[in-house]
This record gives C-alpha cells, structure tokens and sequence, in this order.
C-alpha cells in the first residue's frame, strides 16, 4: 500500500538527505526562502510503501486568496533514488507520481506541477508515458531543465581527457596565468563578486529572475542549513579577474552564476573557476557537478563553454496534473491573468 506523509520542516533534512538525487531546490532553506518569495509556504511530504520510504518532496504552495487551493510547484523533485536502494522501475516511479496527484490534487485540491531533478537521470520518452499514464500531462507553465552533468565518480584524469581539446588548451593556459583563488561566503567576498556580476549583467542587458542576493544567506548564516553557498574568484595582482556562485546540497554541487571581466577573459580565468570548483567537489565527496542549465538560443557563448566539457546530459521536463471541476480553470485563469499583469508594458512614444 502507496501512502503519503506530511512531516514538519524540521524532519526535512534527514529525510532528504536520504537520496542520491538531492540538489538545492529541494532542501529546506531554498524551498522555505523560494516560497516565502511568492508569498506561499511549504509541505514536506513523504511517498512510503509500508515503513519503506520510496520518494520525498519539498512542494511550494501557493494558494489562491480566499479559496484555499492554488499550485502545489515541485522543482527538482519528487526524489526518487533512495540511497542503497536500486533505481526505481517504471511501475514504482508511476506509484510515486499517482502518489502525489493523490495527496496534492485530489485531497488538497491543488493543480500540481513536478519536474524531476536532472541527476535522476529518467528516460524522456519513457517519463513523459510514465507520466501521461499517472495522470499528468506537459506543461508549458515552467521551463524544461536542460544542463550538463559531470560525473564525480571518475578520477580526475579520467575527466580531464574528457574534456574538448579546444577547453583543455584554454585551461591549461589558465593554470600557466599566475592566477590566486579566493573562497567562500562572507560579505567581502559577495561584495567582490556582485561588482563583476552587475557590470556583466549590465553589459550583456540581462535580468536573472532569482539574484545572486537570494542565495547567499542561504547559505551563510545558518551554519545549521541544509544548503551550502560558495564563492570562487580568480585574482591576479590584487585584481578580481572572475567569480562563480556554487550551491551544493547532498551529493550535487551546482554552479549557479557566473561573472568574468574583460581582464580576465585572456587569462581564461573561468576555465580555471570551472576545474577548480569540479576538484572541489570532487573532494568532498560528491557524485555530480551540475553545470547549472544551458540555453544556446539565448547564451550561445555559455553554452558553447559548457558543452565543450564533455559531460552527461541532463534534461527534465516538467508535467501537471490539475483536479476535476471548474475549480483548475480559474486557478488557471487567474494564473495567466497575474502573469499578463506582471509583464512590462510597451514605452509610449
């Protein structure tokens, strides 16, 4: 018998961190803050077959004012790889999904959007019919994840010779550069790397929707979280040359944001920031570096860095399953109506 359990955040952590395909949407401290952001709140909730835990979720709710039910958004989740436990088979993913859409739409009354984590490594075609057989459909409401994973469990060589001979080149050339690294999460640190990121963000006229300043109390200080935020910066000569923001929770670090000035691009400072945060990693323990999304349509130049690494795709699509009635209309209706509200309008001229 498939059942749900609702647990308390503070049950969060150890539960979580029973699974290989944990990364930082589904911890505690980003989903709690990502929640808080939209003005709704969060549900832990555990898939168990009897005392055996099969899948676990961290859902942000946000619920329509005055009726009580809203969207229940699960990204990066539900985790499905329990640590000692072999990978789930078709039928025990379609239980953990009809297992959700049970507890989030049918009981509660939400439209529930899911998208699995990258590092679950699930057959598109295969989840997208697991899928549609559970009861869910695609959505468009929410980006697919699309990046590149760099499997940890390799030697260091092994992942070198992996790499595009074009981007070992250019890293080697950074290690030859005389760079100095710099880490970690204090307010000095971010400062230096916000003065990199807003000069690049400004030159390239780009908006992220989630900012640097989001993620680093996250991780800076609660020395209790479950989420941790590191800063890399490559300096030569007491100049900041480049930086990266990585978030790391279970066995997955994540680069989440990136800056390199227009010194630093001769010295191919971001090539060393990337091997070096894949060795840190790798020290610690961890399975996999996600390179944090790739886009080729709207960062052709990142993309291009990225893809040169040679590493394991990675793509999830994300899916809904929506309750019965009209109810899932006006949720949706009132949806689209604050998205066309939240769009800037035209300049008049």
């Amino acid at each position: 018998m498939i059942s749900t359990r609702i647990i308390p955040a503070t049950g969060w952590p150890e539960a979580s961190a029973r699974f290989h395909d944990l990364s930082f949407e589904q911890t505690r401290a980003y989903a709690g803050a990502a929640a808080g952001r939209i003005g709704g709140q969060t549900q832990f909730c555990l898939v168990q077959a009897g005392d055996v835990l099969l899948a676990a979720c961290a859902a942000r709710i946000k619920p329509v004012p005055g009726l009580g039910r809203g969207i229940a958004w699960i990204p990066s989740g539900p985790l499905i790889l329990p640590k000692g436990a072999v990978r789930p088979d078709e039928r025990r993913i379609a239980d953990i999904l009809r297992a959700l859409r049970a507890e989030f739409v049918d009981r509660q009354g939400h439209i529930l959007r899911l998208r699995l984590s990258g590092v679950a490594l699930q057959n598109p075609e295969t989840l997208r019919r697991i899928a549609a057989e559970s009861g869910y459909a695609p959505t468009a409401r929410t980006p697919a994840y699309r990046s590149i994973g760099i499997d940890l469990s390799r030697d260091p060589e092994t992942i070198l010779m992996a790499l595009n001979g074009k981007w070992r080149t250019d890293l080697r050339f950074a290690q030859k550069s005389g760079l100095d690294l710099v880490r970690g999460n204090d307010a000095t640190l971010q400062a230096r790397f916000l003065a990199m990121f807003e000069t690049i963000k400004a030159a390239k006229g780009f908006r992220p929707d989630i900012a640097p300043q989001f993620h680093f109390p996250l991780g800076a200080t609660d020395h209790g979280s479950d989420y941790g935020v590191e800063i890399l910066i490559a300096c030569k000569d007491g100049q900041d040359l480049a930086g990266i923001v990585v978030g790391t929770a279970g066995q997955v670090a994540t680069y989440l944001f990136g800056a390199t000035t227009e010194a630093g691009r001769p010295l191919r400072a971001g090539y060393s920031l990337a091997w070096q945060a894949i060795g840190l990693a790798q020290s610690r323990k961890l399975a996999w570096y996600d390179l944090g999304g790739v886009d080729a349509a709207a960062n052709p130049d990142v993309a291009r860095f990225k893809d040169r690494m040679n590493g394991t795709p990675l793509f999830a699509e994300p899916f809904e399953a929506r309750p019965k009635g009209a109810v899932a209309a006006l949720i949706g209706g009132l949806e689209a109506l604050r998205s066309r509200l939240k769009q800037p309008r035209p300049e008049q001229t």
